[in-house]
């Protein structure tokens, strides 16, 4: 491909509640390539500047290649001169900010109400008030309850499209006679996505007390949401309100002519782009997730669709559900550790969040709550999104090629094989998929990228800044354990061949170098599922070895662990030491 009109050098700056990133993309050998990355801690944070933390970003960038990106008085070369110097465009992600407050005026719980949660969660704001079409029944003392709330944004939704409006419009008068009781600095920003037949009406009733912003019904036409006009819309809402929140972070922004986005929706960007990208199957799809210090970001694509979440990394660990969610932590420890001793860590870490385990209890407590962690994410995405292939009682019900990771407890894991259990475990994925793990947080900062520049993203992802660590075919049956339930025949290029018959209940690691091509051949015996078109049903697949080969994980959906502790912490050992030795 002839990039010779493409822009040269490419500077992704990410701030996030944890680290600040600068990552530098070049073209070398005729492709884009990482050049380099700074990671520093955030300056996000109360009393600090933003622009700190950007700044040495780029000194350590700077002192990790042969580019010179700062002027001798500190600001960024634009454009880029002859040699290594300088840079052509710059791109911004915001990963934190304070939380938006937000009120869902809609009208049914099933349906628009639903609909919007499902939007609130899937951005870092704060659903502090659901009201419905019950609440009308009392109207000035629904606007007594938005005065005690006193939310940053409003959404108004309801209604399908082009049916009925009444209720919608006595949800619109709420708000309209909400915003007259306050001053103007004081009112909040309205998002209408309602029945768009409504669209002047709102105008002509709030758009002269507050900024309104219309965009498309959350309810499609076709059944299920439609929320990607309205996150569009939220990440524009998102930024103005933490830029006026957070000192500094205009100045911050003044770095770039191209648009701001959020990390979620960057990444969300990234996974539409791949779940629709060359794919005929309709039964496949991508899933991306940021296991971060502070947050937790998940988003699952089918064939262009998508659902998305993005939450407090700590929100399952409220004071009425404490008890419960440090028995599911102990649950997937690999030693044992007494409940006492994971609260006063989980204490620990929820005020620290950058803190990095360093003894055996520690770490065996991170892995767990990364388990945890995944398998709430799922939970609450499968509730937000119930059009989604997925069974309480069996899991996933389709596969996802590839699934992407990244957040500092997979990167940073002393062995890539704990890094695979941590997310087979919390995901539990069926059917044949790749785990790719993004090193270097790049994800979000692609889909940025992406808006003005689709090639850059398509060949980083390309090269060993994204990890493959392998594989993985997940046979489900419901044979006893023991039992065979595939055969599988691997052929290398080199030639050799070999077979391997997979019981029930088994993990097994097959090995295949880095890189090396291998032909696949699966057997299912009539009752087992390989994610190939049914039971019984298998078939060949091509594969290029990760780092840790090619995995069968045949211990079955969902999983069930021994209730016994002593029984519990050896299985997960044992399955430790299948992938890491």
């Amino acid at each position: 491909m002839d990039l010779s009109q493409q822009t040269q050098t490419v500077l992704g700056l990410d701030l996030g509640a944890i680290h600040t990133r600068a990552a530098l993309f070049g073209i070398e050998d005729g492709k884009y390539r990482l050049l380099g990355q700074g990671i520093v801690p955030s300056t996000l944070g109360a009393g600090q500047y933003p622009g700190e933390g950007v700044g040495k970003s780029l000194e350590r960038l700077q002192r990790g290649t042969d580019y010179q990106l700062l002027s001798a008085n500190g600001r960024l070369i634009q454009p880029a001169t002859s040699g290594n110097a300088g840079l052509d465009q710059v791109f911004l992600s915001l990963s934190s900010g304070p939380t938006l407050r937000t009120v869902a005026l809609g009208l049914t719980r099933k349906k628009s109400l639903a609909a919007v949660k499902a939007l609130t969660d899937s951005r870092l704001s704060e659903c502090t008030g659901v009201f419905g079409l019950a609440d009308l029944a009392d109207e000035s003392g629904l606007v007594d309850r938005l005065v005690e709330i006193r939310p940053d944004l409003l959404i108004l939704t309801g209604g399908e499209t082009g049916g009925a409006e009444d209720a919608v419009k006595r949800l619109i008068n709420v708000a309209r006679n909400y915003c007259l009781l306050l001053p103007p600095p004081l009112r909040p920003s309205i998002l209408f996505a309602g029945n768009e037949a409504l669209e002047s009406w709102v105008k002509r009733r709030i758009e002269p007390l507050a900024p309104v912003m219309i965009t498309s019904n959350l309810l499609s036409s076709r059944g299920g949401y439609d929320l990607v006009p309205a996150q569009s819309r939220l990440d524009s809402i998102l930024s103005r309100f933490w830029v006026g929140r957070v000192p500094g972070l205009r100045d911050v922004l003044r770095l770039t002519d191209k648009p701001v986005t959020t990390a979620s929706a960057g990444m969300e960007r990234m996974v539409r782009f791949l779940s629709r990208s060359g794919r005929g199957e309709s039964q496949r799809g991508v899933i991306a997730l940021d296991l971060g210090g502070a947050h937790t970001s998940l988003a699952a694509g089918l064939n262009g669709s998508l659902a998305s979440l993005d939450q407090d990394a700590w929100e399952f660990l409220s004071d009425d559900t404490r008890t419960e969610s440090i028995k599911a932590i102990r649950k997937w420890l690999s030693e044992e550790i007494e409940p006492d001793q994971v609260a006063q860590y989980l204490h620990q870490h929820r005020l620290h969040p950058e803190l990095v385990p360093v003894t055996g209890p520690e770490l065996a407590i991170e892995m767990a709550l990364a388990r945890v962690r995944l398998g709430q994410s799922v939970q609450k995405l499968v509730r937000n999104f119930p059009e989604l292939p997925y069974d309480p009682d069996r899991g996933w019900s389709v596969s996802f090629e590839p699934i992407i990771a990244s957040g500092s407890v997979l990167t940073q894991a002393a062995h890539p094989g704990q890094t695979m259990l941590m997310l087979l475990d919390g995901l539990q994925p069926c059917g044949v998929t790749t785990l790719v793990l993004d090193q270097h947080h790049l994800l979000p900062l692609l889909g940025a990228i992406a808006e003005t520049n689709q090639v850059l993203p398509v060949q980083i992802m390309e090269t060993d800044a994204f990890l493959n660590l392998g594989t993985v075919i997940t046979p489900v049956s419901t044979v006893p354990d023991g039992e065979r339930v595939m055969t599988l025949e691997v052929t290398k290029e080199s030639g050799s061949s070999f077979s391997v018959e997979i019981p029930q209940g088994g993990l097994r690691r097959v090995v295949i170098q880095v890189g090396e091509p291998a032909t696949l051949k699966l057997i299912p015996e009539k009752n087992t599922d390989v994610g190939l078109g049914g039971a019984g049903i298998g078939g060949r697949l091509k594969i290029r070895g990760g780092v840790l080969g090619l995995v069968v994980d045949a211990r079955g959906r969902p999983l069930k662990l021994p209730e016994k502790d002593e029984e519990r912490v050896a299985l997960i050992q044992r399955w430790l030491w299948t992938l890491s030795g």
